[in-house]
Protein backbone atom coordinates (compact mmCIF):
# COMPACT_ATOMS: atom_id res chain seq x y z
CA UNK A 1 0.00 0.00 0.00
CA UNK A 2 2.84 2.68 0.84
CA UNK A 3 4.26 2.09 -2.64
CA UNK A 4 0.74 2.87 -4.38
CA UNK A 5 1.11 6.19 -5.76
CA UNK A 6 -2.40 7.18 -6.29
CA UNK A 7 -6.17 6.67 -4.29
CA UNK A 8 -7.25 4.85 -6.98
CA UNK A 9 -4.46 2.29 -6.88
CA UNK A 10 -4.61 1.78 -3.23
CA UNK A 11 -8.07 1.07 -3.53
CA UNK A 12 -7.37 -1.66 -6.44
CA UNK A 13 -5.16 -3.51 -3.95
CA UNK A 14 -7.60 -3.11 -1.22
CA UNK A 15 -10.38 -4.74 -4.05
CA UNK A 16 -7.18 -7.41 -4.64
CA UNK A 17 -7.28 -8.21 -0.99
CA UNK A 18 -10.40 -9.01 -0.36
CA UNK A 19 -11.55 -10.70 -3.37
CA UNK A 20 -8.44 -13.01 -2.46
CA UNK A 21 -9.92 -13.18 1.64
CA UNK A 22 -13.31 -14.07 0.57
CA UNK A 23 -11.73 -17.13 -1.47
CA UNK A 24 -9.69 -18.16 1.43
CA UNK A 25 -12.68 -17.45 3.87
CA UNK A 26 -14.89 -20.29 1.22
CA UNK A 27 -11.13 -22.53 0.84
CA UNK A 28 -11.05 -23.08 4.12
CA UNK A 29 -14.70 -23.07 5.39
CA UNK A 30 -14.78 -20.64 7.41
CA UNK A 31 -17.59 -19.80 9.51
CA UNK A 32 -20.26 -16.75 8.37
CA UNK A 33 -18.86 -14.25 10.88
CA UNK A 34 -15.51 -14.47 9.25
CA UNK A 35 -16.52 -15.32 5.45
CA UNK A 36 -19.23 -12.72 6.03
CA UNK A 37 -17.11 -10.26 6.78
CA UNK A 38 -14.87 -11.20 3.93
CA UNK A 39 -17.47 -10.85 1.37
CA UNK A 40 -19.35 -7.46 3.06
CA UNK A 41 -16.03 -5.74 2.82
CA UNK A 42 -15.73 -7.03 -1.10
CA UNK A 43 -19.31 -5.81 -1.94
CA UNK A 44 -18.15 -2.33 0.41
CA UNK A 45 -15.52 -1.77 -2.10
CA UNK A 46 -17.31 -3.65 -5.37
CA UNK A 47 -15.60 -6.04 -7.74
CA UNK A 48 -12.49 -5.28 -9.44
CA UNK A 49 -14.68 -7.29 -12.67
CA UNK A 50 -16.99 -9.18 -13.31
CA UNK A 51 -15.05 -12.36 -13.64
CA UNK A 52 -14.85 -11.48 -9.84
CA UNK A 53 -18.66 -11.05 -9.03
CA UNK A 54 -19.22 -14.40 -10.52
CA UNK A 55 -16.67 -16.06 -8.60
CA UNK A 56 -17.36 -14.84 -5.35
CA UNK A 57 -21.22 -15.19 -5.97
CA UNK A 58 -20.53 -18.88 -7.30
CA UNK A 59 -18.43 -19.25 -4.08
CA UNK A 60 -20.92 -17.51 -2.02
CA UNK A 61 -24.04 -20.10 -3.12
CA UNK A 62 -21.31 -23.13 -3.00
CA UNK A 63 -21.09 -22.08 0.33
CA UNK A 64 -24.48 -22.20 1.57
CA UNK A 65 -24.33 -25.61 3.66
CA UNK A 66 -22.69 -23.94 6.28
CA UNK A 67 -24.96 -20.65 6.91
CA UNK A 68 -28.25 -21.77 4.81
CA UNK A 69 -29.84 -18.98 6.65
CA UNK A 70 -28.23 -17.01 3.89
CA UNK A 71 -29.68 -18.51 0.71
CA UNK A 72 -32.00 -15.85 -0.41
CA UNK A 73 -29.13 -13.13 -0.37
CA UNK A 74 -26.74 -15.65 -2.11
CA UNK A 75 -29.11 -16.90 -4.93
CA UNK A 76 -29.76 -13.55 -5.77
CA UNK A 77 -26.19 -12.44 -5.85
CA UNK A 78 -25.64 -15.42 -8.14
CA UNK A 79 -28.78 -14.37 -10.27
CA UNK A 80 -27.30 -10.63 -10.77
CA UNK A 81 -24.24 -12.10 -11.45
CA UNK A 82 -25.72 -14.14 -14.38
CA UNK A 83 -27.62 -11.58 -15.45
CA UNK A 84 -23.86 -9.43 -15.76
CA UNK A 85 -22.89 -12.41 -17.90
CA UNK A 86 -26.25 -12.52 -19.96
CA UNK A 87 -25.16 -8.88 -21.28
CA UNK A 88 -22.07 -9.43 -22.51
CA UNK A 89 -22.02 -10.33 -26.24
CA UNK A 90 -22.39 -13.85 -27.46
CA UNK A 91 -18.96 -14.13 -29.31
CA UNK A 92 -16.71 -12.64 -25.94
CA UNK A 93 -14.93 -15.42 -24.82
CA UNK A 94 -15.67 -15.67 -21.69
CA UNK A 95 -18.92 -15.44 -21.69
CA UNK A 96 -19.82 -19.38 -21.71
CA UNK A 97 -16.90 -19.45 -19.09
CA UNK A 98 -18.75 -17.57 -16.98
CA UNK A 99 -22.12 -19.46 -17.48
CA UNK A 100 -20.53 -22.85 -16.84
CA UNK A 101 -19.09 -21.60 -13.95
CA UNK A 102 -22.70 -20.39 -12.59
CA UNK A 103 -24.34 -23.51 -13.91
CA UNK A 104 -21.69 -25.45 -12.07
CA UNK A 105 -22.56 -23.51 -8.58
CA UNK A 106 -25.88 -24.14 -9.27
CA UNK A 107 -25.45 -28.27 -9.95
CA UNK A 108 -23.48 -28.62 -6.56
CA UNK A 109 -25.11 -26.34 -4.00
CA UNK A 110 -26.52 -28.42 -1.05
CA UNK A 111 -28.84 -25.58 -0.44
CA UNK A 112 -31.22 -24.83 -3.08
CA UNK A 113 -32.80 -21.65 -4.26
CA UNK A 114 -35.46 -20.20 -2.35
CA UNK A 115 -38.85 -19.29 -3.74
CA UNK A 116 -38.57 -15.90 -3.61
CA UNK A 117 -40.89 -13.89 -6.34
Amino acid sequence: MREARTEAERQRIRRGIAEDLVTLAYSFNRPWAEFGQCLRHVQRLGFSNLALRVHVACLYVQSLELFPRKAREAWMMLEAAERGVRRLRRDNLLREEHLESIAHAKAVARVPRPAFR
